[in-house]
């Protein structure tokens, strides 16, 4: 996808949540949230870049332990805002891993920035469901340097989110909560899926239990090319956060 079209998902899907928010009931006033956490992250599939002596595809296939030792950095925080049947998402996060091996030296740099809305359409039981959309920018930086090469690699790309959500107390202060979604855009294609415990804790106060599977498939070029870069790669975080209300 060019950047101007990129530019139309991102504008058409805020356009949709600014839309959203207006349409909000006036009869409840807004509720707003924000929180950080910990988690652990495990990468399963495919990276490919040029090279000098040609296209390197390499798999991977590191456990949270794994990641845990090249992290050199990392930062992240979501929040909400929320209104009768509406719910807007935000979140940001950032890393930074490094590996040395072989007089292969590699640091990677992924932070990624997402906005999305959920309406709460149905209810059935104490089962309650919702509808999403909203936008996911993701932006990738490597610098991988040998004892004859140098390889920098700067690659971003945006999708379009459309999913559904879906949440079930399990007692007053105790839910569970689950979302799937799927991204088009820039990337070939992206499935997301959160499943988790969420408890409040108080009037302000709410902890989580959260397990997260990212599926991304994102090209840019053909090999061969001078740019190209390929990130086939499942993405499994496990977590605990939390957050206050106000």
């Amino acid at each position: 996808m060019t950047a101007n079209r990129a530019q139309r998902v991102c504008g058409l899907a805020l356009g949709l949540m600014l839309t959203a928010a207006q349409s909000a009931g006036a009869q409840e006033q807004w509720r707003f949230g924000m929180g950080t956490g910990l988690s652990a992250l495990s990468l399963d599939g495919d990276i490919g870049f040029e090279t000098t002596g040609g296209t390197l595809i390499a798999s991977v296939d590191l456990d949270n332990s794994d990641t845990s030792d090249m992290i050199e950095s990392g930062f992240g925080v979501a929040g909400f805002a929320a209104k009768g049947k509406w719910k807007i998402l935000y979140g940001l996060g950032s890393a930074t891993l490094e590996d040395s091996d072989a007089g292969i030296t590699a640091k990677w740099d992924r932070t990624q920035v997402e906005l999305a809305t959920v309406y709460s359409f149905a209810k059935t039981g104490n089962h309650r469901w919702g509808a999403l959309f909203g936008v996911r920018r993701v932006d990738h930086e490597w610098k991988i340097s040998a004892v004859m090469e140098s390889i920098n690699i700067d690659e971003s790309w945006a999708d379009a989110l459309i999913g559904a959500t879906h949440t079930l107390p399990v007692t007053e202060k105790l839910s569970w909560s689950t979302r799937l979604d799927g991204g088009f855009g820039n990337s070939e294609g992206t499935v997301h899926l959160a499943t988790g415990l969420d408890w409040r804790v108080g009037q302000h106060w709410a902890f989580n239990i959260k397990a997260k599977l990212t599926d991304i498939e994102f090209e840019n070029g053909n090999p061969g090319d001078s740019d190209y870069y390929l990130y086939e790669v499942e993405e499994t975080t496990l977590g605990i956060g939390f957050a206050y209300i106000f």
